[in-house]
This record gives structure tokens, C-alpha cells and sequence, in this order.
């Protein structure tokens, strides 16, 4: 018989944790996205200036919407924070930005190494918008 000696396979299901797809220090920081970004500015401009040079190559629909859409995200206390990294991490249509722009949120999301450093030193930063405003070409 073929069912014999054969078990049930678990069923699998996608999870997020305190470290993906969001890490913990974004999802705990007291920081706006402006003091984070201009602290990765500073920490490790590389990550920024790629991120620019992307983000000036969108449309400004599109500019508009990440500003709007991670500072909503920074709007949020940590449940929101958690609850919203477990339904990006299980759900691929729940965030509308990342079809339009997939890495709309490359230095606050995904690199842990930026995150560590730019969350240890957001805070001595000002909530100010003019990080968003980038030259295409550096000075």
C-alpha cells in the first residue's frame, strides 16, 4: 500500500520575525524616517547615496508615495511596526509600493548593518525633510 510508513508532511508557512523582513532596531526605534535616513546619511553614505540616486530616477508619484508611505510606518508604535512586517513577510500583495518600486524602502528595511548604525545615532538628528533632497549628482 502506498500510504504505508509514509507520515504527513508539515505544512509550511512563511513567518516574520523580530529580524525579518524588518529588523528589530527599526521596528523599536523612537526615530522619524527623516532622523533615520539622515543618519544613514552620515553613517554609511553609500547606502544613502544609492538609495537617492534611485529614488531620483522615479517618478515624483512614486518619490511621494515612499516619503508618505515609510513615514506612515514610522508613525506607528511597535505592534503596528511587527503586525505590518508580519503581513509583508506573508502576504506579497499587502504592500502596494513594492510593485511600483521595489526597493522603495532598501536603507530602513533591509540591510542590518545599516539599520544598526544609523538607529544607534537617529535620535541627535533633527525630524527635518530636506534629507529627502538629494543632488542627482553629488557636490
Amino acid at each position: 500500500m502506498l500510504g504505508t510508513g509514509l507520515t504527513a508532511a508539515a505544512v509550511a508557512g512563511a513567518d516574520a520575525t523580530d529580524e525579518y523582513p524588518i529588523p528589530s532596531r527599526i521596528l523599536k526605534t523612537p526615530c522619524t524616517a527623516q532622523q533615520y535616513l539622515a543618519a544613514v546619511r552620515d553613517t554609511r553614505p553609500i547606502y544613502y547615496e544609492r538609495y537617492m540616486i534611485d529614488y531620483n530616477n522615479k517618478p515624483a508619484a512614486d518619490q511621494q508615495g515612499a516619503r508618505d508611505r515609510i513615514n506612515w510606518f514610522f508613525s506607528m508604535d511597535y505592534p503596528g511596526r511587527r503586525q505590518y512586517s508580519e503581513q509583508i513577510a506573508t502576504d506579497a500583495f499587502y504592500e502596494s509600493m513594492s510593485w511600483r518600486w521595489p526597493n522603495w524602502a532598501k536603507p530602513f528595511f533591509n540591510n542590518k548593518g545599516v539599520t544598526a548604525a544609523a538607529t544607534k545615532v537617529c535620535m541627535d538628528y533633527p525630524d527635518d525633510y530636506s534629507v529627502w533632497d538629494w543632488p542627482t549628482v553629488p557636490r
